[in-house]
């Protein structure tokens, strides 16, 4: 092994001789670095855990999908809302005065009609079943040949008593038809094809069938006419001055063909009302 050489060694002197000497500043502030460090790793650890970073990461799909959700339900109304509208058209036809009859309106009567109609055929039965509620009014003529009254004072119990033969009650028609109330069901066979037709007829049959019940239960509403024609009656003699204590005190209402003896006073004592 050769021996270490002198001026080699003397040159590694001269350079430690040159090299400056190691300051504690450096090692301080390397210390106040990694302090800092881990001070902010501590706080970020803190306060930001997995589950916040997470949630972080997961707030703009979840409110995306929020969002994409209130839009798709908005399409969905759009596309399944509907707008009705109705427009309607009248022209007044001739308006006349009822100089002829002057009809008095007495008394009205709701029918709740139902009825089936049935087609039989070859290929099969057809059926109409048919539901609705009409109004009935019913009515005396006041002018005209149909307007016949007559008024007379008799004694009865006691009593003064305007005796009205009335004309006979009639049916205004066409009775009104609450379209509300109106169903119809079809049923056809299974080679019949005339649900249309059926319907059609059915309608058809509607208004006369109406005004055939309201004047078969005509008898139903006589008392509820009596009274408003015995209203109406005793309005004219209160206006004549007939009506008063001494006088005329009760009224009894009959129509054609009706016994006085089997009728009650429509408004008996009606001077003490």
């Amino acid at each position: 092994m050769a021996p270490p050489n002198p001026d080699d060694e003397e040159i590694l002197e001269i350079i430690d001789q040159r090299r400056p000497p190691a300051s504690p500043v450096k090692y301080i502030a390397l210390s106040v670095v990694a302090i800092v460090f881990l001070v902010t790793g501590y706080l970020f650890i803190r306060h930001f855990t997995p589950g916040e970073i997470m949630n972080a990461a997961t707030s703009p799909l979840e409110k995306s999908a929020a969002l994409t959700g209130r839009f798709l339900e908005h399409v969905g109304n759009f596309l399944t809302t509907s707008h009705v509208s109705t427009s309607s058209e009248l022209e007044v036809g001739r308006v006349t005065a009822m100089d002829k009859l002057g009809p008095l309106i007495v008394a009205k009567q709701d029918l709740n009609l139902k009825f089936t109609n049935v087609d039989e055929h070859i290929f099969g039965t057809s059926t109409a079943e048919v539901s609705a509620v009409g109004r009935a009014f019913y009515y005396v003529p006041l002018l005209g040949p149909q307007g016949t009254w007559k008024l007379e004072a008799v004694e009865k119990n006691g009593l003064r008593v305007c005796v009205v033969h009335a004309p006979p009650l009639r049916v205004l028609t066409p009775v009104n038809v609450d379209t509300r109330s109106l169903q119809i069901r079809t049923d056809t066979g299974a080679l019949r094809t005339n649900r249309q037709e059926m319907t059609e007829a059915a309608l058809a049959d509607l208004t006369p069938r109406l005004n055939h019940e309201a004047l078969v239960h005509e008898i139903s509403v006589r008392g509820a006419a009596r009274k408003t024609i015995a209203a109406f009656v005793k309005t004219w003699l209160q206006a004549d001055g007939s009506w008063a204590p001494g006088r005329l005190n009760a009224i009894q209402v009959l129509f054609p063909g009706e016994d006085p003896a089997d009728m009650d006073f429509a408004i008996p004592e009606f001077n003490h009302r």
